[in-house]
């Protein structure tokens, strides 16, 4: 029996991830809502987490999206030089993911805005379409629907990507002086093919799918098909919106106004801090 059970045991492996802080001044690891200290020379490992926030002074903060199956090790070295190494297992997969996706993404904002002005959507497609297909194949993924099949990181990736290489196309497609049926066959498009399957178990982890679901929802009235209401958790001006978000797409709603607001010092930021915390147990 306790050969058996040090079998089973063994086999609940946790996915690790090391953090090692290569530079001069102490930095700080933020994972949920728990912020680590990490000082020069140290290193620090973590297990069962998705996303990572490393603050490195004088720097941007590092946002680190982790897709790792619970049997892989990643390490994650912050050089002398700022720079973020990474090592270990699917450390190509992290790199691309954390460092270079989303500069590519939004590079083809003027590209789709240039087509979109010509009312082109044939080209639309093929363009935005064509992009993905580069995207999938950087991110070792052999297309963008999630099967029964795929492990949790996977899975979890495949919607990273999609809501990403959605994002951009949507910021686009929700201009106002954007030609009104164009418009409409746009977001009809994009949404029967890619978001219409996740309606129903619709979920906001990031501000991606927040704008996603903002735009459908704003534009519903083009759509051939209705949308669930959710309850308002705190009500705004922008109800007629937020009751076709779920309750953790509201609270994207929330901290994003805060996130800016905190950026500019804006004077009401702490109205949505109030909010976040009392009504979304945020801190």
């Amino acid at each position: 029996m306790f050969f058996i059970l040090l079998f089973l045991f063994s086999g609940l492996r946790a996915q690790k991830l090391t953090i090692i802080n290569n530079t001069a001044k102490p930095i700080i690891v933020k994972n949920g809502k728990k912020e680590t200290p990490l000082n020069s020379r140290d290193k620090k490992e973590f297990t069962e987490t998705d996303r990572i926030l490393i603050n490195i002074p004088e720097e941007p903060i590092q946002n680190i999206n982790l897709f790792l199956e619970p049997t892989e090790k990643l390490n994650i070295t912050v050089d002398k030089d700022k720079k973020i190494i990474y090592t270990g297992d699917q450390a190509a997969l992290h790199e691309y993911i954390n460092e270079k996706i989303v500069i590519e993404t939004y590079g083809k904002l003027d590209t789709y805005y240039s087509i979109e002005d010509k009312k082109n959507i044939g080209e639309l497609k093929n363009v935005s379409e064509l992009f993905l297909v580069d995207i999938l194949k950087k991110s070792n993924l052999s297309n963008i629907l999630i099967s029964p099949d795929d492990k949790h990181s996977k899975k979890r990736l495949k919607n990273y990507v999609k809501y990403l290489w959605l994002y951009t196309l949507f910021i686009t497609i929700d201009r106002q002086n954007l030609e009104k049926t164009f418009k409409k066959e746009a977001i009809n498009y994009y949404y029967k093919k890619y978001i219409e399957t996740d309606i129903p178990k619709f979920s906001c982890t990031t501000f991606l799918q927040h704008k996603i679901i903002e735009v459908v929802a704003k534009n519903k009235s083009v759509l051939p098909a209705e949308l669930p209401t959710y309850p308002i958790v705190e009500h705004t001006d922008e109800d007629t919106i937020n009751q076709y978000l779920p309750q953790n797409c509201q609270k994207q709603y929330f901290q994003q106004k805060y996130n800016y607001l905190e950026h500019t010092n804006g004077h009401n930021k702490e109205y949505y801090k109030k909010v976040l915390i009392e009504k979304f147990n945020e801190e």
